[in-house]
């Protein structure tokens, strides 16, 4: 059997991969050129060209015109881009964006206490104050929402996975979802931030997430009853 061109490339773009980190050849390096790649790889320039512009696409080279080719700096941006493309090109289903972010912010409970890290958790009542006024003074109240799940994530100390989590909430974002609810549903939200808090003071884990679980219930049936007007599964 042939081996098609678009395999050569997945080819290619695994052995450069593995020739970076053999090398541990770290970002801003300066990488190999084409014809060192075509010799090594015994491929075409055509295939070497399709690899390198592939892996500066997902972030792992940066191809400057006329000056090389190179290791990219970290960065999410080039997730970002992948994201949106998919929803662009296939739409999204809110139920499994909703599933994500559960599992991101669970997790980010579980490394907070597990690592037993220092959380300002005065802040967190702070935000959780402002959500509460916005209830009270009938404002929009998913920018208070959205900071304080955002300082939860990012009291984790793990920059990598607040990022990722930005990632995806702006993915989330991209639905615009108008997600109305009742002031005394906002306020059992208000109460349940309250014992998420508490669940991190007292440094246990099952009612943090316990509680977690529950303050998204309320989304998953608004998604649900959604999917169903709408005969999407």
């Amino acid at each position: 059997m042939a081996i098609h061109k678009t395999s050569l490339v997945t080819i290619a773009m695994e052995r450069i991969k593995n020739h970076i980190v053999e090398n541990k050849l770290k970002p801003n390096d300066k990488f190999l050129t084409e014809k060192e790649l075509v010799e090594q790889l015994q491929v075409s320039r055509t295939v070497v060209r399709e690899a390198l512009i592939s892996l500066q696409t997902v972030g792992i080279l940066t191809i400057k015109p006329g000056g090389g080719v190179y290791i990219a700096e970290p960065t999410f941006d080039s997730i970002h881009t992948i994201v949106k493309h998919y929803y662009d090109t296939y739409g999204v289903k809110m139920k499994e964006l909703m599933e994500i972010r559960e599992v991101i912010e669970l997790g980010a409970l579980r490394l907070i206490i597990e690592k037993q890290v220092d959380v300002d958790t005065g802040h967190l009542h702070a935000l959780n104050e402002s959500y509460h006024e916005a209830i009270l003074k009938k404002q929009d109240t998913k920018n208070s929402d959205r900071l304080f799940h955002q300082a939860i994530i990012k009291a984790t100390n793990n920059e990598t996975y607040f990022k990722f989590s930005e990632v995806i909430s702006e993915y989330f974002a991209l639905a615009i979802i108008d997600f109305l609810e009742k002031e005394d549903t906002l306020i059992d939200s208000y109460k349940q931030h309250e014992q998420i808090i508490d669940g991190i003071i007292q440094k246990d884990l099952p009612q943090a997430q316990r509680v977690l679980k529950e303050h998204f219930q309320p989304i998953f049936r608004f998604i649900n009853t959604l999917e169903e007007t709408n005969g999407t599964h």
